[in-house]
């Protein structure tokens, strides 16, 4: 059982990687960090969070997964007192909720049993609505998840290769991930959804392969980062940057930041990012992003 002064660490993440829509995502060295401070053994239920830093919009993610978990597995935790402090930015697409609800999940269980990381995802999924970044925070690596009719999760993770890192460009201009999933479609066109297919399974070959020669190609999209680009500004020109050292771009979630892969075109891509934004009257951030490790592959899974 977790102790006062027990800290978890959690990744942030990028999900998409513009073909796998729902289903692929990167653990980055963006972290989210909750330290007990004091357990309340005879305060069942109990939560009490505090921020070193600045608190995030909306709800507090980590207290809702927490709870989530409790009620649905119906065994109390002790009360608990927690100091929450995340690297990870809010509404910019780099996983900052997602990696808040699985640190929920995993309080809880480091404060009663362990579960089998199927249903810890679940339950992830659940809060969250869709399994991709909680699963790239729990598992590491590239991560490939999979919501069965049960609604558990199966969920993979690969080595994402050292060499190949994310740079990453988060204009000023938030935008919240339910007004960017209110745009997609509630339908796609047959050959919408084989051309993704197609890409998708090139995506996580080329990753595992290097043949990062494929990776422009794989990170093209019909399904969502079209009708985003009105909510994300630059978008359309930072998927149509055609330079030797960038690899490929994609929006990050559901954005607003975006993603250049690169091997050594990490001071090109940060300029020309940079550029797209100073054209629109817009400052950003660049971050150089390499991805979180993978956890060994639970036993039996």
């Amino acid at each position: 059982m977790l102790g006062a002064g027990a800290e978890l660490v959690v990744p942030g993440s990028i999900s998409n990687l513009g073909s796998g829509f729902d289903a692929l995502s990167v653990a980055v060295q963006l972290y989210l960090r909750v330290r007990v401070v004091e357990l309340l053994p005879g305060s069942p239920g109990l939560f009490e969070s505090v921020f070193a830093g600045p608190p995030p919009g909306g709800d507090n993610r980590v207290e809702a997964a927490f709870r989530h978990a409790a009620v649905s597995l119906g065994v109390p935790a002790p009360g608990v007192r927690v100091e929450i402090q995340s690297d990870i930015p809010p509404r910019a697409g780099l996983g900052s909720s997602g990696a808040a609800t699985v640190a929920g999940v995993q309080l809880y269980e480091g404060l009663t049993s362990p579960l089998p990381r199927s249903r810890a995802l679940g339950l992830a999924r659940e809060v969250e609505g869709h399994p991709d970044n909680a699963a790239a925070s729990m598992l590491g690596g590239l991560a490939l998840s999979c919501v069965r009719d049960d609604g558990q999760v199966t969920a993979r993770a690969v080595q994402w290769p050292a060499e190949l890192q994310l740079v990453v460009a988060t204009p000023t201009a938030g935008l919240d991930t339910a007004r960017a999933r209110a745009v997609l479609p509630t339908h796609i066109a047959r050959e919408d959804a084989v051309f993704n297919l197609q890409r998708a399974l090139l995506l996580v070959r080329s990753i595992e392969t290097g043949a990062y020669g494929d990776l422009r190609e794989a990170l093209r999209d019909r399904w969502h980062q079209p009708v985003r680009a009105a909510l994300v500004p630059g978008l359309h020109a930072a998927l149509a940057l055609d330079d030797p050292g960038i690899l490929g771009v994609c929006l990050c979630g559901s954005g607003p930041s975006v993603a250049a892969l690169v091997v050594d075109g990490a001071e090109t891509a940060a300029g020309r990012l940079t550029d797209i934004y100073r054209s629109l009257g817009l400052t950003c951030t660049i971050r150089r992003l390499s991805a979180h490790a993978p956890l060994p592959q639970e036993s039996g899974t």
